[in-house]
């Protein structure tokens, strides 16, 4: 199999970077945010920034072209530019030139933030719309934005009309309260086919991008909901009032007969399947990514794999139950379907890697020793959540063979280990995974081991 790689992009991390410290060096507002983003919640100000706006000149578009940016959106008055090779924010190009520069940080919620801040602002566009913005400062040319974003690549703040509220609300209930208690293998078939009956109908009512945006807003919520790491450090973002803006993807897991459901679950919410990921013939696990470009979203599907499958179309093909259990099919066995009951694995945000480990520690939040050390990408899991097991789940994996009477009596006494926050650290744009090292924490995490 041809092993796509996704490269480093310095240049156009440093142009991002140079505009930054540039409208920091003049904005009071933004060297305070920079600063209290570091010591409050273990982030940096680059993790929370949605676009820049800069004005047009001839070397700003040498710039651009030579960092790789592409121009994506153009509009009667700017232009919008995306690195499709980095991880990094957008990049609003004004027409003309003009004396101001704009940072904009994205949040969860704009009112929210406003409230943490102690600061009453004009919001434009309407709640829970795809995009609203907020100007917050405004010092020595450089203006200060807050945006939430749902689903849209959109610059312009959007009033909804009438009704389309009460859709958003409805979708957002339905997913909340879908049924996701099932028990047996049928039972998780039939709960998987009910999600994508219920995907197709939110896509219907509210369009892919904000399908998508709810569906992994209240996927998140139901992790957090089992995770202490999670709740702990959600809690230090809200008293900013940022909520999980910096997230950067959620992981799920799946059993090999439903994994095909599960990838058709998220292409109906507009996802595209992106790389393909395998650690090698000895991992027995394998990965799809992928994106939501509009909605900025990006997923790491999990599932059993042997060597012979990683060259075929895995995604969309049935898998054969196989003689044994590798990690991800054992933790679904244990605890259910990720999309299901069992609720993400992880999600991953991004962080300044060495205060959030400290900051955390100090929580009394453990966590595990790093699986990703690269200069461009730094990885670690908080150590997981033990969940207790329903006790005709392990009786099932005894009568099967998947696991010994040793195995269950421990599952049965100490639970096994569920989910986890992930710290992660990105430099130099870089937007992909270090498959080896994934592999290693997949290892580490297995319940029969851990």
């Amino acid at each position: 199999m041809q092993t796509f790689q996704w490269l480093c992009q310095p240049k156009a991390e440093e142009f991002i970077l140079k505009v930054l410290t540039s409208a920091s060096e003049k904005s009071h507002f933004l060297r305070y945010l920079e600063k209290t983003l570091y010591e409050k919640t273990s982030t940096r100000l680059l993790d929370w920034v949605d676009h820049i706006e800069v004005g047009y000149s001839d070397e700003l578009a040498r710039e651009l072209d030579e960092a790789g940016f592409t121009s994506e959106i153009a509009t009667p008055l700017y232009r919008v530019f995306a690195h499709n090779g980095a991880k990094l924010p957008l990049v609003v190009v004004k027409d003309q030139s003009h004396p101001f520069v704009g940072v904009a940080l994205a949040v969860e919620s704009i009112a929210d933030f406003l409230m943490c801040q102690g600061l009453s602002c004009w919001i434009e566009g309407s709640p829970y719309s795809q995009f609203r913005r907020s100007c917050i400062a405004k010092q020595q040319g450089v203006f200060v934005y807050v945006v939430e974003r749902r689903g849209v690549l959109s610059m312009e703040p959007i009033v909804l009309r009438e009704g389309e509220l009460d859709k958003i609300f409805l979708a957002y209930e339905k997913w909340q309260t879908r049924s996701r208690n099932q028990k047996t293998d049928s039972e998780e078939e039939e709960g998987l086919l009910q999600a994508i009956s219920l995907a197709e109908e939110i896509v219907e009512s509210v369009g892919q991008g904000m399908g998508a945006w709810i569906v992994l807003d209240v996927e998140r919520r139901f992790w957090q909901s089992k995770n202490l790491a999670g709740q702990t450090q959600k809690n230090r973002q809200d008293h900013l009032g940022l909520g999980w803006a910096n997230h950067d993807h959620h992981t799920f897991r799946s059993s090999r007969q439903n994994f095909r459901y599960l990838v058709r679950l998220f292409e109906i919410l507009g996802f595209h399947c992106r790389e393909r990921f395998y650690a090698g013939a000895e991992a027995g696990w394998g990965a799809q990514v992928m994106e939501q470009k509009e909605a900025r979203l990006v997923l790491f599907l999990d599932v059993d794999l042997s060597p012979k499958e990683i060259d075929g179309d895995f995604a969309h093909t049935t898998l054969p139950e196989q003689a044994e259990l590798g990690t991800i099919g054992l933790w679904c066995a244990l605890h259910g379907e990720s999309i299901l009951k069992a609720g993400m694995h992880h999600l991953e945000a991004q962080f300044d890697f060495d205060k959030l480990e400290h900051d955390l520690t100090q929580k009394g939040i453990g966590v595990m020793a790093p699986f990703t050390k690269l200069p461009h990408l730094r990885q670690a899991f908080t150590e997981g959540e033990r969940w207790a097991v329903d006790e005709e789940r392990i009786e099932r994996l005894v009568t099967k063979g998947f696991i010994t009477a040793e195995q269950a009596a421990r599952f049965k006494e100490h639970g096994a280990i569920g989910s986890h926050l992930e710290n992660l650290e990105r430099k130099q744009g870089f937007k992909g995974f270090n498959q080896r090292s994934v592999s290693d924490i997949i290892h580490r995490t297995d319940p029969r081991g851990a």
